[in-house]
């Protein structure tokens, strides 16, 4: 500030005072530990939904959440005889729609006029949510490499178990992990716009995309029919699965059509795979092989969900149901 700048004083009113830090999100107010009575200005008032300028502590005490009130009211209480800067947050309201607030002062006779303690509530339920949403974010991110290793270790398992060439080994399993890569891509670009769900009828055709050159494919799954990201590799190691042992043995090998059909009803997902004018081949699978322990453990463990499989005159009908949630 220059030297020659003058104060005229009609800048530090009161009125302009409050207004600034109101705009800033503080609020000014202030409590009696003898009479158990809050002061809150206007904008404390909105923060706890109140009218009334004098409060009792035990009705604004009712008003915070549950999980917070035993912490919040014990730094609340302490701060009557502590002389020193305190801090502590709480959220007043339940559900997405609680507000987080801060409170922050100087107790004891230090912050005291006479026998009122003043502090501020400052509003931090931006920063809050989007610290939540950052914790969320770094959870899901753990859980899904967790998933992804635990996934990659155990078909690498499988795989190698049934693998009867180094070749086919290595081949088989490139496969399986390059489904695992496009169910993330369907993932990722959910959370890009905002949601985290995935149209099985999207996964499906991606999953099936390599062999519309071989055979007349038709998915026929309804828009309902979606699933939350952290199912998108089950549902991708279903179709693979399934598309695989097509390419051997059924439709996707011998030029035949393929009917993928969904539907939903009250939460659970129906979903059929249906292969038709297949000629009769040798070499049909027996129904114990991988991808049949792969099916299992997937539907019934992870989606607890259950599925039959049949072979018919000129193809092979499944069908699966998993609840959506």
């Amino acid at each position: 500030m220059g030297e020659d700048a003058e104060l005229s004083g009609d800048e530090w009113t009161l009125e302009s005072f409050t207004g600034a830090i109101h705009r800033g999100g503080v609020g000014l107010w202030a409590w009696s530990p003898r009479r158990r009575l809050a002061q809150l200005d206007s904008l404390c008032r909105s923060f706890w939904g109140t009218d009334e300028t004098v409060v009792g502590l035990d009705d604004l005490f009712a008003r915070v959440n549950p999980e917070d009130r035993e912490a919040m009211v014990s730094e609340w209480m302490a701060s009557a005889d502590d002389a020193h800067p305190y801090s502590f947050d709480f959220r007043i309201g339940e559900g997405p729609t609680a507000r987080w607030i801060s409170a922050r002062g100087v107790g004891g006779a230090e912050g005291s006029v006479g026998e009122w303690i003043q502090a501020i509530f400052l509003d931090v339920t931006e920063r809050k949510r989007a610290e939540e949403a950052e914790r969320l974010l770094t959870a899901e991110l753990a859980h899904r490499v967790s998933n992804m290793f635990s996934v990659a270790r155990a078909l690498t398992s499988i795989v190698a178990r049934d693998a009867h060439s180094v070749d086919g080994f290595v081949k088989d399993l490139s496969q399986r992990f390059g489904v695992l890569h496009q169910a993330t891509i369907l993932a990722t670009r959910a959370k890009k716009l905002d949601h985290s769900q995935i149209k099985l009828h999207d996964l499906a055709e991606r999953i099936l995309s390599p062999y519309e050159s071989g055979a007349a494919i038709a998915v026929e799954i309804p828009d309902a029919a979606v699933i939350g990201a952290d199912r998108a590799n089950d549902y991708a190691m279903i179709f693979h699965e399934l598309a695989t042992n097509s390419a051997k043995y059924g439709a996707l090998a011998a030029g035949g059509h393929l009917t993928v059909t969904g539907r939903v009803e009250d939460g659970t997902l129906h979903l059929a795979w249906e292969e038709t004018s297949v000629p009769q081949r040798t070499g049909q699978p027996d129904g114990t092989g991988f991808g049949s322990r792969l099916l299992t453990l997937t539907i019934e463990r992870s989606l607890r969900g259950g599925f039959e499989r049949a072979i018919t005159g000129d193809g092979m009908r499944f069908a699966m149901t998993a609840p959506l949630a």
